[in-house]
């Protein structure tokens, strides 16, 4: 694998670099053609695809393709041709419509994924940068930059609510997929994620639950300087104030509110849109601050958070349950890695003003 982001550096001779992968290492060429790539790039059409040219002029196994966005077919190979002097008419195959692109797109980049782990995963256990806020740094190491900025963004109110369903949490079953794969080939390869960066807490339940328990992956994620680590292990939440009650409506959800860094019961119930048909709390020892929480003895919490609410959800037979936190974000990841068996979760982020509360993720 060939990724140009790390091997191509400022004051290098990256169009020599870019060439040579081009002609000599890469097995094929996809040009995915915007009009950006033509119009606002100089090193698309006068480096690489000038270099794919001679590469498939000389050699029969390699294939290229082209991807149109933005152009229709005679338009693109004009504009191509225009900038560059190269007809990639050939390289064409048959119109297709957005879905049919993202399936191919998601199909196609999981494959990539794949061999990119066979080759740069050797043994022990994967790192990763995570930031569903600003941009992974071009040269941070981890092994996987799981960059979900854009689309996510500080304001839970400033993007569609769709996104979590639509790519987030597939994208992080894609990823689980791959990792278990490629771990199933070698056992020096480690089923666990060395985790660093910052999220939204509905990023990090959502991760830990697509790692969860069940699927015998581990977490180890570094958060100012602490570790926070999942186990398998009994849930105990000595000194914790925990409560339980049932509501007013025997209709409704069930609400569960984690008051760890803040107290979150107003915010939560301005947002609520509705009676609940029972309340659960779950306060720390000393109440909500943002070190009430001994990140060593954080996973029997959330072991024992996620084991009162599947105990509430046969007493009280919801059909959902609606999350409403307020944690260090390795917190969240911790309890979606034990919660299983509880029925859809629906996660609510808190907005900017942290006085209301947002749908996001449902965990399924």
């Amino acid at each position: 694998m060939w990724r140009d982001r790390r091997q191509m550096r400022w004051g290098g001779y990256n169009e020599a670099l870019v060439r040579r992968a081009i002609l000599e290492e890469a097995s094929g060429f996809a040009l995915y053609l915007t009009p950006a790539a033509i119009q606002d790039s100089w090193f698309i059409p006068k480096i690489e695809l000038r270099a794919m040219d001679e590469r498939r002029s000389h050699s029969a196994p390699f294939f290229n393709g082209a991807i149109f966005r933005g152009y229709g077919v005679e338009a693109g190979k004009a504009a191509v041709f225009n900038a560059t002097g190269i007809d990639i008419g050939s390289t064409l195959g048959s119109a297709i419509d957005e879905n049919e692109l993202s399936n191919g797109l998601r199909a196609a980049s999981n494959a990539i994924l794949i061999s990119y782990l066979y080759s740069e995963w050797r043994e022990g256990s994967v790192t990763v940068r995570i930031e569903t806020r600003d941009k992974v740094p071009a040269e941070d190491t981890s092994l996987l930059h799981l960059s979900l900025s854009p689309p996510l963004v500080h304001d839970p109110d400033a993007y569609d609510i769709a996104i979590w369903d639509d790519e987030i949490q597939p994208g992080f079953t894609d990823l689980q997929q791959a990792l278990h794969t490629v771990q199933l080939a070698a056992s020096a390869r480690q089923r666990s994620l060395e985790i660093e960066g910052t999220a939204h807490l509905s990023a990090a339940l959502a991760l830990g639950h697509a790692f969860r328990e069940t699927t015998r992956w581990n977490l180890r994620m570094r958060h100012h300087d602490d570790v926070w680590e999942t186990a398998r292990e009994a849930g105990n939440l000595e000194g914790w104030d925990c409560s339980s009650h049932a509501g007013t409506d025997p209709d409704g959800d069930m609400v569960v509110m984690v008051h760890i860094t803040a107290e979150v019961t107003n915010a939560a119930r301005a947002s609520a849109g509705g009676l609940a048909r029972a309340e659960l709390h779950f306060r720390p020892p000393g109440g909500p601050d943002k070190l009430s929480l001994d990140p060593r003895k954080a996973n029997s919490a959330a072991a024992g958070i996620a084991k009162e609410i599947r105990e509430a959800k046969h007493k009280y037979a919801p059909e959902e349950t609606r999350l409403y936190l307020a944690s260090p974000w390795p917190f969240a990841a911790l309890l979606g890695w034990h919660l299983a068996s509880v029925g859809p979760v629906v996660m609510h982020e808190a907005t900017v003003d942290r006085d209301s509360y947002r749908v996001s993720c449902v965990l399924r």
